[in-house]
């Protein structure tokens, strides 16, 4: 009986060596301040570097430890009574509604990604939004910007690139072949020997006025003359794929929760004009 008890203890104690212990029991404590394991697990829930941590004994361990010492200076904090301070309630108040603001815009993607018939109304009320698009273009790189000169030309300044790219897009505009014209002057060399052409584009896999421009375009135009962190482009589009409403949830979703967001903000304050002004 006593051999039987002592294997049940020693079992009981190897599980709460790896961390089989009740969701409610403390895991942090400091001067009267706690966090429960579910409370913290919790709290790291949606950061993908926190939640590997958690499957990694000692990574865990130093996360405990990074999250410790916050608590601490928190405990010493709130015995000096700083949070009672109207400077600190003011901080508090100004980071409490970035934050709020962020979960109300998480809460209404969430709220849209159940909700299918709202996220294809709006799919099908504009179908060549969600259309990837096939595009060509030239580019012209200025110095200091990211893309790697050409070996043997001179590098332009800002104005000078933006000078070259206008001419260029008159050239097109005159009826100049696109592709052999990128094939000599565009500066990007993933496109350029393919007379600049890019392929389908995703959303979000290129910068905003590039895409901007690559998703408004009608199929056959130029664009204006496009500045971006790589140089100056000039984009044509080719054709459009429609694009699965399967694939483009997570964008309808995002849109939808943004325009919610801009008709909060729309008449959801006022400004006192005798010290803003109009």
């Amino acid at each position: 009986m006593i051999l039987r008890m002592f294997v049940l203890l020693t079992a009981i104690g190897c599980l709460a060596l790896h961390g089989q212990i009740a969701e409610s029991a403390p895991v942090i404590e400091a001067s009267g301040l706690s966090i429960t394991k579910a409370e913290f697990e919790q709290m790291l829930k949606g950061n993908p570097r926190f939640e590997a941590a958690l499957a990694q004994p000692a990574a865990k361990r130093a996360l405990g430890l990074e999250f410790g010492k916050a608590f601490a200076l928190e405990a010493e904090a709130r015995r000096r009574k700083l949070e009672q301070s109207s400077a600190v309630q003011l901080k508090i108040r100004n980071y409490t509604q970035q934050l709020l603001g962020n979960e109300l815009l998480v809460s209404l993607r969430e709220g849209y990604l159940k909700d299918e018939s709202a996220l294809k109304r709006h799919y099908e009320s504009s179908p060549t939004a969600f259309a990837q698009p096939r595009v060509r273009q030239v580019l012209v790189r200025f110095k200091g910007s990211q893309v790697a000169p050409r070996p043997g030309l001179r590098e332009l300044s800002k104005d000078e690139a933006h000078a070259k790219a206008t001419v260029l897009r008159a050239k097109l505009v005159a009826g100049a072949d696109f592709a052999a014209l990128a094939k000599i002057e565009s500066d990007d060399s993933g496109s350029r020997d393919n007379g600049g052409e890019l392929g389908f584009l995703l959303r979000g896999g290129a910068g905003a006025n590039f895409e901007a421009a690559a998703f408004s375009l009608p199929v056959g135009k130029l664009s204006d003359v496009v500045q971006t962190e790589y140089g100056f482009h000039i984009l044509r589009v080719e054709e459009r794929q429609p694009m699965p409403f399967d694939s483009v949830k997570a964008s309808l979703a995002n849109e939808l929760a943004h325009r919610d967001m801009e008709a909060f903000l729309l008449k959801g304050y006022k400004l006192n004009e005798a010290y803003f002004g109009k």
